[in-house]
């Protein structure tokens, strides 16, 4: 055992953009024992350590609960407890799943010793006897919070009940158990950690290891050059350190800024009221599936990221719900921005970390052709990617955080979240079918409740499933974006291929 423990890690380096070429994959392997030592926490997963214990990252009068990440995978059969047991038993070679968040204004991991005795009792099963009980069970799941006692995860198994019955309905899953849930804290990693673990959960079809997409990130021009010095290169390097400079100046004004700058513009999709609470509602709402392959081609064709093209066609799918819903600010260009996660690179992929902060990214609502809409994304996007302003911002959060303590952090996470319509996720899956839990998973959705609206793009298998986790009450006939979505995406190829 203690030999497992000290194994060197043998996970490849996380890749965290999408501009590699597209045949380009990598083999995530999984990594070996981490050693049970402690663990000082980085200044956000403190954050989210306290989230977890005290049972929200906001102020209180927001009313938002600590949201687990949640996952639903389907498959054609049920997994048994021993093949449940087993891959349990695979995935605690990540330490943060076997230990528990310990203190009460400073937090710490404490390694629960006897774990995978206790392995079953993070397991439930339960059954639904028509769509409608699968959906309620779903938004439950995202909904209801992880019990802070124990490690931070647990697995729902659903099945179908005896005689039941199935009408698909708009929005649904689209899909029928069986289902198995899977929930963690974000206390326990950002999305490329968890990704990690799901490689470590699942094996290929014909049991090789996992292959995900690459999403190395693309290299930034160097600020100075020395290897081609000559007069007019020094003028150059010298321009291009003063420009650097100024964006460096200019996301610290940004970053100050933001979190007590104007809301986002009222639209039928998100009314930014000034004081934004949780209205105690959230339901998932799933879109049908659309060709990665399309995606790639426009990618291709424009020089752009899958991210520029995704974040176009939502943009336009939104201005076409607008118009749906008979928005007045439909004919104008409503200021809509989405937080988006942006995760830096990490020392050791093999530990679970959140090494992340969130950035702004405006998009481009309107009427519009979608080929100007990808256009003006796409510039947006690689200003973004090439300006310090993320690591500015998670420079300020740390002092910010270590000088001003957690109950300015929390208004601070509050007054940036709620100046948003949404935030935006695109999760990279699995390029192949795997198995997990001893059963091959068909499909899986991705799903997470927030202060404001929650959009997700997750990929496996060829298809990309757009989902979206809303108030149903103040976001009505929400799956229709997904229909406008692929209707961009459509009109989109046609003009380019």
């Amino acid at each position: 055992r203690c030999g497992v423990m000290n194994a060197k890690p043998r996970i490849a380096d996380p890749l965290l953009d999408d501009a590699a070429p597209d045949e380009v994959s990598v083999e995530m392997q999984g990594p070996g024992y981490t050693p049970l030592r402690p663990r000082r926490m980085s200044l956000m997963t403190h954050t989210l350590a306290r989230a977890a214990k005290t049972g929200t990252a906001f102020p209180s009068f927001a009313n938002v609960p600590d949201f687990p990440i949640t996952t639903f995978f389907f498959m054609d059969e049920a997994p048994n407890d021993a093949d449940l047991i087993e891959t349990l038993k695979k995935v605690m070679s990540f330490d943060r799943l076997r230990c528990v968040v310990m203190g009460e204004k400073t937090f710490e991991w404490e390694v629960v010793a006897d774990m995978e005795q206790k392995l079953a009792s993070h397991v439930t099963r339960a059954q639904v006897s028509s769509e409608l009980e699968l959906r309620a069970k779903m938004d439950a799941l995202i909904l209801e919070p992880l019990d802070a006692s124990r490690p931070l995860w647990d697995v729902t198994v659903v099945t179908l009940a005896p005689g039941a019955t199935w009408t698909d309905s708009p929005g649904g899953p689209g899909r029928k158990p069986p289902m198995v849930c899977v929930r963690l804290s974000h206390t326990i990693g950002d999305g490329i950690s968890l990704v990690n673990v799901l490689n470590e959960a699942c094996v290929s079809e014909d049991g090789s290891p996992v292959r995900t997409v690459n999403f190395q990130r693309r290299p930034n021009p160097k600020v100075w050059d020395w290897s081609t010095l000559s007069p007019v290169n020094i003028l150059t390097q010298i321009a291009n350190l003063i420009w650097y400079i100024l964006k460096c100046i200019y996301a610290v004004l940004r970053a100050l800024v933001t979190p007590f700058g104007p809301h986002d513009s009222k639209t039928v999709f998100c009314d930014t009221k000034t004081k934004v609470v949780y209205s105690g509602k959230r339901t998932l709402v799933t879109c049908p599936s659309f060709k990665l392959a399309d995606i790639r081609e426009v990618k291709t064709q424009m020089g752009c990221t899958v991210n520029d093209v995704v974040c176009a066609c939502l943009a336009g799918a939104l201005h076409k719900y607008q118009v749906h819903r008979g928005d007045p600010a439909a004919d104008r260009r409503p200021l809509v921005r989405a937080a988006v996660p942006y995760a830096f690179p990490r020392k050791n992929p093999a530990e679970l970390t959140n090494s992340w902060t969130f950035v702004s990214l405006p998009f481009f609502l309107g009427p519009m052709d979608i080929k100007d809409r990808l256009a003006k994304t796409k510039r947006r996007c690689d200003d973004m990617k090439r300006s310090p302003e993320a690591h500015v911002i998670a420079g300020i959060n740390t002092v910010a955080g270590k000088l001003l303590g957690a109950k300015f952090q929390s208004q601070t996470i509050y007054d940036f979240m709620s100046r948003h319509s949404m935030v935006f996720t695109n999760v990279p899956g699995p390029t192949a079918p795997v198995v997990l839990f001893g059963q091959k998973v068909k499909d899986f959705l991705f799903g997470m409740g927030n202060l404001v609206n929650q959009v997700s793009v997750i990929s496996y298998n060829g298809v990309m499933t757009l989902s979206l986790v809303v108030d149903p009450d103040a976001v009505p006939d929400a799956h229709i974006i997904g229909k406008f979505f692929q209707e961009e995406l459509d009109n989109l190829c046609a003009k380019l291929l």
